[in-house]
């Protein structure tokens, strides 16, 4: 008899996977599923994540016990802490939500790192008497800005005086010293509550382009993967992967924050092309609690992705996909997701994109020259743009 798990979160690549693996997979979504997505699922649950904000909604409840559900997968930041909640309703084997939480929540991540003696940003909670001249004596300027439980560089703003700190300091929000320095990710895939598997992602351009594997040296790599693996054995994860990032300062690598779920960026694309094994596959495995045979630690070549977003406005025209058209043997995946005419909506995080091209160069500086290529050629103009909510 088939394993029936649970998927929470809409990617298809991950629930495709399991598929694969042969689980019957019930997939919840937070909206609407269309019918191409709905194809190859046991069942579905169509139930916005909201409704449970608090607490698992009745609706929930019923279609989880009237399941033979064995494991819960939840691969999105959102629905981290549903999956907590569904396995503690289930009865399932959890990662506790002590556990989810020190993942999800910056603060409670930022307290528990700060309890191991892992290098952070200076931060503090903002509430009802915090005033902007307490923050800047503390944190200094900049300040970054953000919620506690959201991921994709969401709503996270910078202010670089008083007068703009005032307007974005809310009770519940989390501020931060500003770091200067670079940035960059570990993928970190958790056996047994052991780390078997790394990769470093290279932020080139937050938001906008990453290649895997980073460019830095041993000596460096060494000491970040000794703070990664002892952020996930304090955190007491023992199965699934982790998304970490890490600020590289002039004091050495500082940890920003992680989070126990897939990367986005296509950066699970990008390591299985680089490595060479099934990354979606080994995910859902280690998070169904198998184990997976060795994985292989050397990278084959490089690759980098590029998304767009060329502002808020109506498409007027899309130049140069002819051209880039012509390396088909470097790319491994191009979608533009927009015609000219249609409007598109302010840049809010990272998966809000209207396109990406992803690429593989067995040389790093031909895949460099790649990239400038294709941003040197590949344009989507546009111009000013009456919106409304129907608008995408």
């Amino acid at each position: 008899m088939k394993e029936t798990i649970l998927i929470i979160g809409t990617r298809r690549k991950c629930y495709k996977a399991a598929i694969e693996l042969g689980y019957e997979v019930l997939v919840w979504s937070n909206g609407p599923l269309t019918n191409s997505r709905k194809k190859g699922l046991k069942g579905f649950l169509e139930v916005p994540y909201s409704l449970c904000s608090k607490e698992l909604s009745s609706e929930v409840k019923n279609f989880l016990t009237s399941n033979p559900i064995t494991r819960v997968i939840a691969n999105s930041e959102e629905s981290v802490i549903l999956g907590a909640r569904a396995r503690k309703h289930l009865g399932l084997k959890p990662l506790g939500y002590n556990v989810v939480e020190r993942f999800h929540n910056k603060f409670v991540m930022k307290n528990s790192a700060k309890e191991a003696n892992i290098p952070i940003t200076n931060y503090e909670m903002i509430d009802e008497k915090t005033n902007a001249d307490q923050l800047i004596e503390s944190l200094g300027l900049p300040v970054v800005i953000k919620p506690v439980d959201e991921s994709g560089a969401q709503d996270i703003k910078v202010a670089r005086n008083k007068q703009e700190l005032e307007k974005m300091m809310k009770p519940g929000l989390l501020a931060e010293s500003f770091v200067v320095g670079s940035e960059l990710s570990v993928e970190t895939f958790v056996q047994n509550g052991e780390p078997i598997f790394h990769n470093f992602t290279e932020y080139l351009h937050q938001w906008r382009k990453s290649a895997v594997p980073a460019q830095i040296d041993n000596d460096l790599k060494a000491r970040i993967i000794e703070l990664n693996d002892k952020v996930i054995k304090h955190f007491k994860l023992n199965r699934g992967m982790t998304h970490a990032e890490f600020y590289l300062t002039k004091d050495g690598p500082v940890f920003g924050e992680i989070a126990v779920r897939p990367p986005g960026g296509y950066y699970m694309d990008l390591i299985q092309k680089v490595y060479g094994f099934d990354s979606w596959k080994t995910y859902v495995q280690l998070s169904c609690g198998k184990n997976v045979s060795p994985l292989n630690q050397t990278p084959n070549g490089h690759a980098a992705v590029v998304i767009f977003h060329p502002g808020a406005g109506q498409v007027v025209s899309i130049e140069g996909l002819s051209d880039v058209k012509k390396m088909s043997s470097q790319i491994i995946d191009l979608n533009i997701r927009v015609n000219v005419g249609d409007t598109i909506k302010e840049h809010t995080n990272t998966s809000n994109e209207v396109g990406h091209i992803l690429f593989w160069n067995e040389n790093r500086s031909d895949l460099i020259s790649s990239i400038s290529y294709v941003e040197n050629n590949v344009k989507i103009l546009t111009e000013p743009a009456v919106f409304d909510s129907a608008t995408t």
